[in-house]
């Protein structure tokens, strides 16, 4: 049996706009609690309320991208990112796995960007998968994409690029 190999993406992280979210999130939920508590004291705690549960995921997730990893399984990639994503992609389906260039990633606003996900947003990637056939995968409030290329920045991306050629080598000779 293959080991299954972890790849962390701690540099993903930004404190900086992590912090600076939460301070926006907190500064106008003050305002809009203090005008809408007036009249409407009930939709004032309630929108208090879903702005506190915002800033209690905001941190969560920036803990989660802390201590979470990217896992090359046998025949499988495990793409568990914070508490944003967790997507299992067949190692059969990827075409290729590269360190992408500016011209690998589609342009900002443009259609070209389609079947492009990037699972450590804002961040640049330096790593990019892509399949031969998109795969559906469900964003965040119950909303489905389909994708084809997934991209990622990962602390080690050479030795995750090295390692996800040679499983892929490994499995398409077992099945060959």
């Amino acid at each position: 049996m293959v080991e299954h190999l972890a790849f962390s993406y701690r540099s993903a992280r930004s404190p900086a706009l992590t912090t600076a979210l939460c301070a926006i999130v907190v500064i106008e939920s003050i305002a809009v609690h203090f005008a809408l508590a007036v009249h409407h004291r009930w939709a004032a705690w309630i929108l208090t309320l879903t702005s506190l549960a915002a800033v209690v995921w905001l941190v969560r997730d920036y803990r989660a991208l802390g201590t979470g990893v990217v896992r090359l399984e046998e025949e499988a990639l495990r793409l568990r990112v914070g508490r944003r994503f967790d997507i299992t992609v067949s190692l059969a389906r990827v075409a290729r796995t590269l360190q992408p260039s500016f011209r690998d990633l589609p342009t900002p606003g443009t259609n070209e960007g389609r079947d492009y996900l990037n699972l450590t947003k804002p961040d640049a990637p330096n790593v990019l998968l892509v399949l031969e056939t998109a795969q559906r995968v469900r964003l965040m409030a119950g909303l489905h994409r389909d994708v084809r290329r997934f991209a990622l920045k990962l602390d080690h991306p050479k030795d995750f690029l090295r390692a996800a050629d040679e499983r892929r080598a490994s499995l398409s000779t077992r099945s060959a």
